[in-house]
């Protein structure tokens, strides 16, 4: 378990790295700029607005360009501990499972960890990442085992321009009236920093553990998921990755096509060659699709398979 005084410790080792750099680096691009901008209950949108923000880029900017990568590595290696340091602290007061709280731990111990070992050009708001690791060390992720991490967020909107009119009406009939709102739900994310846990016996233990965090937090409305690990097309071409999509199917989970964006067939296509020579000679077409799995159908499931 990762204490207080670790990340302390930490914490003043970056300080005096970087006051060798500029002891004003600090005093000139206030930490307090950057903290401030990510609270507890914005949401990803609003991190991605604090990616955007002309005044925080430029600060990015300008710290690289008067004194290097490596002090910007520093500077953001230094939020970082701040942000394990103040989550350390409000954890408890969230209502998570032991489970969680104890993966929380584990994720702060590779990012602590990480200092030594990622070169400096990781830490970079580019990097999926590192974003990744300031999301789950703020607490705006959780994460949940396997390869995956979670938010929790408001349903996706593209399945209701996905497949015309009769897709518009039964999705807007799946919020309203299965899980009897627009937010929020669990949502998950794939993490490179865990891919090697992506298989079928995690993602069973992952929906035990959504389960566990439905059941403390009874506003959460259902789990809702967008990738193109769900599109059918993968029953053939790699029929390993069926159980995304087939579990939620073979309990009354029912599929919204959402179309293809370039990230789905960049993500689609780079970890497999047969899924590339394919998309290259156009009999393959990486198509997202998005489902909700309501509240009450999701906690019946993972009862039955506990």
């Amino acid at each position: 378990m990762v204490t207080k005084e670790q990340v302390e410790q930490k914490n003043i080792q970056l300080q005096k790295e970087l006051a060798l750099i500029d002891k004003d680096i600090i005093t000139r691009f206030p930490l307090s700029d950057y903290l401030n901008t990510i609270k507890p209950n914005t949401g990803f949108g609003k991190l991605l607005q604090f990616y955007r923000a002309r005044k925080l880029r430029r600060a990015y900017e300008q710290i690289k360009s008067q004194y290097g990568t490596h002090a910007l590595a520093l500077y953001l290696k230094l939020a970082l501990c701040c942000f394990i340091s103040d989550s350390l602290e409000r954890m408890s007061h969230k209502k998570l499972p032991g489970e969680i709280v104890h993966l929380y731990h584990e994720w702060f111990e590779w990012v602590l960890d990480d200092f030594s070992k990622q070169p400096d050009d990781y830490y970079n708001h580019r990097c999926i990442s590192f974003v990744y690791d300031v999301m789950i060390c703020s607490l705006r992720y959780i994460p949940i085992g396997g390869a995956w991490i979670v938010e929790i967020r408001k349903v996706g909107l593209r399945p209701f321009f996905g497949g015309g009119v009769k897709q518009f009406f039964s999705y807007l009939y799946c919020i309203i009236f299965k899980a009897h709102g627009f937010s929020p739900y669990i949502a998950t994310h794939t993490a490179e920093r865990t891919l090697q846990h992506f298989n079928e016996h995690e993602m069973n233990l992952v929906y035990q553990r959504i389960a566990e965090l439905m059941k403390l937090n009874p506003k959460i409305k259902g789990f809702y998921r967008r990738s193109w690990f769900l599109d059918p097309q993968l029953e053939d071409i790699s029929p390993w990755l069926g159980y995304l999509r087939k579990v939620p199917q073979q309990n009354g989970v029912k599929l919204f096509p959402v179309g293809t964006t370039k990230k789905d067939i960049g993500y689609a296509i780079a970890a497999s060659r047969t899924r590339r020579r394919l998309y290259e000679r156009g009999k393959y077409l990486p198509t997202a699709h998005a489902f909700i799995w309501p509240r009450k159908d999701f906690l019946l499931f993972a009862e039955k398979n506990k």
